[in-house]
């Protein structure tokens, strides 16, 4: 008479592995999504106030205030470059352009938070037609 040896499969638990992995990242996929993209808006620097950990960008004629981390890991802190270069938010003058990285804070929607701010090195000739726009753009 013929034996049958029934012994488990080694790839059944390797199976159940996989599908337990697919299940969860389906399950996470959503909450992801749910996540604020960021944003980007662009204008001339105003001031950095590092008690109230802000710094004010004038956009379009007007101040926005943005909440940024001086300080912190490289994941939770507000990266600051001028010139392609880290910096640090006391080495900004008023008039730079700026070009801010935000999303919205999850408490208080008017509230904006930065990601990440860019210092682009602008050509003097370049930043002087910029004035000159607004200038005529005020009048």
């Amino acid at each position: 008479m013929l034996q049958w040896d029934r012994k488990p499969h080694r790839g059944a638990g390797r199976l159940a592995l996989a599908l337990l992995a697919l299940v969860a990242f389906a399950v996470a996929t959503p909450a992801r999504a749910e996540e604020a993209k960021s944003e980007r808006s662009n204008g001339k620097f105003v001031s950095y106030d590092a008690a109230a950990q802000s710094v004010v960008v004038k956009e379009g004629g007007k101040d926005q205030a943005y909440q940024v981390k001086a300080e912190g890991s490289v994941l939770t802190r507000t990266t600051l470059t001028m010139n392609g270069r880290v910096a640090k938010f006391d080495d900004l003058k008023p008039g730079m352009i700026a070009i801010v990285y935000w999303k919205p804070d999850a408490t208080d929607a008017a509230k904006r938070l930065a990601r990440k701010i860019d210092i682009p090195k602008i050509p003097k000739e370049l930043m002087d037609e910029i004035d000159a726009a607004e200038k005529t753009d005020s009048q």
